[in-house]
């Protein structure tokens, strides 16, 4: 018995270690040629494109022929400017196509301000619609006199401004202001520029007969400056000239024929 019990501790150690050794739990086979997992990748952010607005003014406007030039100081910088006119036809209504023009004026230092504006269509299209340049407004810079149409008689009239930012078509009632001068030997218009005490106006007078041989019935209406550029109605007023002989026409005939603003004068 002694000598057995030493042959079973080992038989039985022997068969532990056999049991350890040859079950091991197995190990997947790795596949060597499969891909690597790759993490999803995040979208590129998206480059933020900014289109440049246009930097050219009136890009539809044709420029044709140029009618007529002045130089003097619109902007009050103490250094003359050049203010041109051109043909401009323009698409977007009968006047533009007709009868557009363009005002350039080309600042001492180089700058640019355009302004389209419509002439009256069946016009001389190479009359040159500068009339003169004054200070229509009292603010002491040079402003342009302008020919827009003429009717039978009369001239059609308005002014130009430079109010520091745009060149601009004097308005009133928020709509661009003419005025008469001429006429015939039945009935007149007239425009004046002055200053009456502090305040700078424009006067457009009307006079006719047709109601009576031996008188003229007359209208007078000022005008205010609000702005630069805007103009307000101030006053109207009627009255009759009384003439002693048959069609005669009044005594002052270039206050209601004739066209006076600064060194710019006129005979209608």
């Amino acid at each position: 018995m002694r000598r057995l019990v030493p042959v079973v501790v080992a038989l039985l150690l022997a068969s532990c270690a056999t049991a350890v050794t040859t079950n091991p739990t197995p190990s997947p086979p790795i596949d060597q040629t499969a891909a690597p997992e790759v993490a999803p990748s995040l979208p590129s952010p998206t480059r933020l494109v900014v289109v440049a607005p246009s930097e050219t003014p009136h890009a539809a406007l044709l420029l044709t022929d140029r009618l007529g030039s002045a130089r003097a100081d619109f902007d009050c910088d103490g250094l003359p400017d050049l203010l041109e006119f051109y043909n401009a036809p323009r698409p977007g209504s009968y006047v533009g196509r007709e009868a557009g023009k363009l005002a350039r004026l080309t600042r001492s230092w180089g700058a640019i301000v355009d302004l389209p504006f419509d002439g009256m269509p069946g016009d001389d299209p190479v009359r040159n619609p500068l009339i003169g340049v004054a200070d229509v407004n009292g603010d002491g810079c040079d402003d342009a006199i302008i020919d827009v149409g003429h009717g039978a008689s009369t001239t059609w009239t308005t002014f130009l401004v430079f109010d520091g930012n745009e060149l601009r078509q004097v308005e009133e009632d928020g709509k661009p202001v003419t005025f008469l001068f001429g006429g015939s030997v039945r009935h007149g218009n007239a425009i004046e520029c002055r200053r009456t005490k502090d305040t700078a106006e424009i006067v457009a007078r009307a006079v006719s007969d047709y109601t009576s041989d031996f008188q003229w019935e007359a209208v007078e209406d000022v005008h205010h400056w609000s702005s630069k550029s805007q103009l307000v109605l101030w006053s109207t007023t009627q009255t009759v000239i009384a003439v002693s002989i048959r069609y005669a026409m009044p005594a002052d005939q270039e206050r209601y024929w004739g066209f006076s603003c600064g060194s710019v004068k006129l005979s209608g």
